[in-house]
């Protein structure tokens, strides 16, 4: 039976106390909320009295959780996914559907995945909003915190109610410019370390996570002339174009329209697959779609996972030589 204590509880008031205790900051809470301030303010007093206890303490560094507030913020992301999952049966339509989702990507990414996904969000989802930024260091607090739906990135290690799902790695070949030396022909090892090379990474990534051909490489003694580093797929491109450089990225970017009649690729050295096969390299990192688990049960969410795991199929063909 309904208590009349509940009947009179304004379960919006939930959702503030779950918004201050991720951020422990008014400010940043009432932005979240789309509220001001002093209406968080408000709230946060009716949020006292309703539990009769003062929640959180204000300090120099924000806000510190009392004992019960602890004890509230270990069952309210339960109560609410509950709530969310209730309200998450009406039927969901991508047609008439007017959400906003913002995505967390690496540059190397944002070529290949915004064109096809956004072309096709014009034809079945017209009223989709996508953000997209740059993927940060901190991209599993921005899922944690809301900021973000999701994140395309290596997951390396996740934390606790971030989700992975893996993206299907696709093998990787020997990009060149249209004309090179290299194009018509069987590249070999020698010719393959014979030319400079270009090399995509990832920000965030140290030295020894950039690329694990250089890591199989250099257990036999050998290395390529690295020209330039970039995070930039579009700069790495210009400069294919202009040079005779090489670059090594998983298959199918040259199929892109955009660089179609710029950029061909060739397989990878025989020698060096070999290597890498039986390699021991420990740099095999998985790019992986990431999301919090509080979207689990989002009919909206998990439509877009799906169709950003079918962009991202496609866009992992860009990624660098991981």
């Amino acid at each position: 039976m309904i208590s009349r204590r509940l009947i009179r509880t304004d379960l919006n008031l939930l959702v503030a106390l779950q918004i201050l205790l991720e951020e422990r900051n008014v400010t940043r809470a009432a932005e979240r909320l789309s509220v001001s301030q002093p209406a968080l303010s408000k709230t946060l007093q009716k949020l006292r009295d309703a539990f009769e206890d003062p929640l959180f303490t204000r300090t120099s560094h924000g806000l510190i959780p009392t004992p019960r507030a602890e004890e509230l913020g270990a069952e309210l992301p339960g109560l609410l996914e509950t709530i969310e999952h209730v309200l998450g049966d009406v039927e969901f339509s991508p047609d008439t559907y007017a959400g906003c989702f913002k995505l967390l990507l690496p540059p190397i990414l944002c070529e290949s995945l915004l064109p096809s996904l956004m072309a096709e969000l014009a034809v079945i989802a017209p009223h989709v909003q996508i953000i997209m930024a740059e993927v940060p260091s901190n991209y599993q607090e921005q899922l944690k915190k809301g900021n973000a739906d999701f994140a395309a990135f290596l997951a390396l290690e996740t934390e606790r109610d971030i989700v992975a799902e893996p993206i299907a790695p696709i093998a990787p070949r020997c990009y060149m410019r249209v004309g090179h030396p290299l194009a018509t022909k069987q590249v070999g090892l020698a010719d393959f370390l014979a030319y400079p090379h270009l090399r995509l990474y990832l920000p965030g990534l140290t030295q020894e996570n950039t690329s694990m051909v250089d890591e199989v490489l250099a257990q036999h003694g050998l290395h390529r002339n690295i020209v330039l580093e970039t995070t930039q797929f579009s700069s790495a491109v210009g400069v294919l174009n202009h040079t005779d450089s090489l670059l090594v990225a998983n298959a199918g970017f040259e199929e892109g329209g955009l660089y179609r009649e710029r950029i061909t690729a060739q397989e990878l050295p025989a020698e060096l697959q070999g290597m890498i096969r039986h390699s021991k390299s420990s740099n095999r990192g998985s790019m992986s779609l990431m999301r919090h688990t509080r979207t689990s049960r989002s009919a909206p969410h998990q439509w877009m996972r799906a169709l950003l795991m079918k962009h991202l199929t496609c866009a992992e063909q860009v990624k660098p030589d991981l």
